[in-house]
């Protein structure tokens, strides 16, 4: 009987939870400056950071924030959490195991709600957002940072794609439009949306997830026979005949949630 998609994504992560708490993708935290500017932090806020993986948003959270909650579906996210924040010393981080489909937090709890490439694993977007909203206090602020694809077809076909094979438990990368859509939907206005490209590094990315090398080297294969439109926009780099590095972009959104004061 196969899986459920959060039966897959705890599988999947939880075998290789310390290769993200380590992973240059998460460590870079390049994208938090625009996140944190758009949420305008206040040492008082309280603040839930969903889906936390290795913990490298809340701890960037915990140093601006006077309390965090760090939840998670994957109770070995968790523990390498933990151990980001005893080395980081945050002694203000707490942790929770939680679906993000059915928050364990009650209404308006929190002053801002973060998530940090993530959503596009969450089989259910707009039940995940409007969760998120309703742990939102009214006014309060909610940041989001996900991987994004361009509007062409065949361009969101190809990376979605790959993605698939590389990870089972991707559901989609979203375009932006349908970003502002899902966010709208949740109740939440719109402040800031902005993006960047960011590189990874081809053979730790694709080794991330620790996939059968039958399967990393198909990834690769897709890679290699990519169209001239998708070697183009994913900026694919090849030397001797292996791929060396690609491109995605990752969106970043900060949105109001109606009612209440704003701040």
């Amino acid at each position: 009987m196969p899986l459920s998609p959060k039966e897959l994504t705890r599988s999947v992560f939880g075998r290789v939870a310390s290769k993200y708490r380590c992973s240059a993708d998460h460590t870079d935290v390049e994208d938090l400056d625009l996140l944190f500017t758009g949420l305008a932090l206040d040492p008082a806020h309280r603040v839930l950071d969903v889906a936390t993986g290795g913990g490298h948003t809340a701890m960037a959270l915990a140093g601006r924030c006077g309390r965090v909650v760090a939840s998670d579906l994957t109770l070995s996210m968790l523990r390498e959490a933990r151990i980001l924040a005893a080395e980081r010393r945050a002694g203000n981080v707490v942790f929770a195991a939680a679906d993000v489909d059915a928050l364990p937090f009650r209404r308006a709890a929190f002053d801002r709600v973060t998530c940090r490439i993530a959503p596009h694993h969450f089989p259910d977007i707009r039940t995940a957002l409007s969760e998120m909203a309703r742990v939102t206090r009214p006014g309060g602020r909610i940041g989001i940072i996900d991987s994004v694809v361009p509007g062409e077809p065949s361009l969101d076909a190809f990376l979605n794609g790959v993605e698939k094979v590389r990870d089972p438990s991707h559901v989609r990368s979203y375009r932006v439009e349908e970003w502002l859509e899902f966010l709208a939907g949740a109740g939440f206005v719109l402040l800031q949306a902005a993006s960047m490209w960011k590189t990874h590094s081809f053979p730790e990315w694709v080794a991330r997830t620790a996939r059968p090398k039958a399967v990393q080297r198909e990834v690769e294969t897709i890679f290699l026979s990519a169209f001239p439109l998708a070697r183009e926009t994913f900026r694919i780099r090849t030397e001797g005949g292996r791929i060396v590095s690609y491109s995605d972009e990752k969106a970043v959104f900060v949105a109001r949630k109606s009612g209440g004061s704003p701040g």
